[in-house]
């Protein structure tokens, strides 16, 4: 164990590394009253997150929102009641997925144990207002990739929907809709967008809060 010093100057973080304190004698000079302290392993260097090959998705501020909204939707569920346990996303777990070579699946976010064949799949996006209605788009192949999955697995996934502008405030909005029900209504409310190559999807078509869940929840007299 030692010590970091940290001083913020130019693009990238000036450090060094001293087995202990009183060896900053022998490598800085000047004025270091913002230097910051780090106790650690010479292995524990300092990085920028940008610089990261496994953290820098965290710059992004929707990508973090997305997180935020994935944790909200798990703690909220919990306090329902439901038995909700995550399903991992990295990229060895996906390669069990994959056993066809023609397809791509996805599986989702979580999977509800007290819920009849429930998966969630959270999403943390941007809602737009046209022509007085309300509409989020997502991902074409998203949506696929989800549904080639259930196919395999006999499961039905539900996404749930944040809003990118609210999830971080108290008054956050949470929408439920099935992933089928945006297959259904393809041609009709919904509409492909070739631009984007995304799915248009009305509001009205979703419902508001964890109702959708409870549709499905198994033995409800128990709670």
């Amino acid at each position: 164990m030692g010590f970091y010093l940290i001083n913020n100057r130019g693009n990238k973080p000036s450090f060094i590394f001293v087995d202990k304190l009183e060896d900053i004698i022998y490598h800085v000079e000047g004025n270091i009253d913002d230097t910051v302290i780090v106790e650690g392993s010479r292995e524990s260097k300092p990085f920028f997150l940008r610089d990261s090959s496994d953290y820098k998705n965290l710059c992004d501020q929707r990508y973090r929102n997305g997180l935020l909204a994935q944790e909200i939707f798990k703690n909220i569920a919990r306090e329902r009641r439901f038995i909700i346990e995550s399903i991992p996303q990295d990229i060895d777990s996906f390669s069990v997925y994959n056993i066809l070579d023609s397809i791509t699946v996805k599986r989702a976010d979580f999977v509800i144990k007290n819920c009849r064949n429930i998966e969630v799949d959270v999403k943390c996006l941007s809602i737009y207002l046209i022509n007085d209605k309300k509409y989020f788009y997502i991902r074409y192949s998203e949506i696929m990739k989800l549904e080639r999955m259930n196919s395999l697995i006999e499961k039905n996934t539900i996404l749930a929907i944040f809003d990118q502008n609210t999830v971080r405030s108290e008054d956050f909005s949470l929408n439920m809709i099935e992933l089928k029900t945006i297959l259904k209504e393809n041609n009709r409310c919904v509409v492909y967008d070739q631009k984007t190559k995304c799915f248009k999807v009305p509001l009205h078509l979703t419902i508001n809060g964890f109702d959708l869940l409870e549709e499905y929840r198994i033995n409800k007299e128990l709670y």
